[in-house]
């Protein structure tokens, strides 16, 4: 039996035509979502490693062992951040009492216990800090949180663009991602509280 050509199965040209180019479009929707929700994740992973480093510091510092009967005491430890090296930060060991690394750059050096390199290409983007609670930001050119035994609050230290080192009450690490799309924050307060938003 002959079937008329009404009646023959299968796709037109047309039709494959145009359920190839929806096939298409979706996939490139569907490729665009995936990097962006990749560079979300990496940014939202490092910033949680950012924030767990500064803890690493606290617990170090917190546990640092004295001598008794020696007038001998532990270092503050710390972590330090410079905008001058946006894909790193370093921990450190404060040897002279000043709450601050005094071996900002690219080595690791003299305070400096540990270089933390930022590897997928994101970056540290900004610094800022509040001296008061109800002050106004100021951008920083480094920042130093550093802990010692027994308080669990860091001390908050950083330098403006003078060069002078002051105390601040809270402070602001701004990381962006590689292609400076996406922007994650990490708050430290002098409370010892850390957050990501």
């Amino acid at each position: 039996m002959n079937l008329s050509p009404s009646q023959k199965k299968g796709f037109t040209f047309i039709e494959l035509a145009v359920t190839v180019g929806v096939f298409a479009i979706l996939s490139t929707l569907a490729v665009g979502n995936f990097r962006n929700t990749t560079k979300a994740l990496s940014l939202n992973s490092l910033a949680n490693l950012i924030a767990s480093d500064i803890r690493r510091a606290q617990v170090k510092g917190i546990s640092n062992q004295s001598y008794p009967g020696t007038n001998y005491i532990a270092p503050a430890i710390g972590i330090s951040f410079d905008t001058t090296y946006v894909t790193a930060y370093m921990m450190f060991s404060d040897t002279d009492g000043n709450f601050i690394n005094n071996n900002l750059g690219a080595a690791c050096a003299g305070e400096c216990t540990e270089r933390l390199v930022i590897k997928d290409g994101s970056k540290i983007s900004h610094i800022y800090a509040k001296r008061t609670a109800g002050g106004t930001i100021k951008s920083l050119d480094s920042l130093h949180f550093t802990f010692q035994r027994p308080d669990p609050e860091p001390m908050i230290k950083g330098k403006e663009n003078d060069l002078i080192t002051r105390d601040y009450y809270y402070a602001e690490i701004w990381l962006t991602s590689k292609d400076n799309l996406l922007t994650k924050k990490i708050i430290v307060w002098k409370t010892g509280m850390v957050a990501i938003q």
